[in-house]
């Protein structure tokens, strides 16, 4: 099954959430088990790519990737996570 396109999100730091859409996707190994990475095209993600760029700047490398182990996000539909959400009160 491909993830490609659909919608995903992720938690970043403590409570953080990043929304995007899977764009590209590849299997690979560490030597252990095969895993399914995604490239993700994030949204709004300023808070992140702040914090992308303060730590290259403090630490000289970018520990992060562009890529994504399927079980690091969650795919949702948007309809339904916005349909609950309005009906909190």
């Amino acid at each position: 099954m491909t993830h490609v396109g659909k919608q995903v999100y992720t938690l970043f730091g403590n409570n953080t959430l990043r929304f995007g859409n899977v764009v590209e996707e590849k299997m690979e190994s560490d030597g252990g088990p095969e895993w399914k990475f995604v490239r993700v095209d994030w949204v709004d993600d300023g808070a992140f790519e702040q914090d992308r760029q303060r730590v290259i700047q403090f630490r000289g490398y970018d520990k992060y990737s562009d890529w994504y182990r399927i079980d690091r996000i969650k795919v949702f539909e948007p309809s339904t996570i916005i349909n609950t959400i309005k009906k909190l009160k």
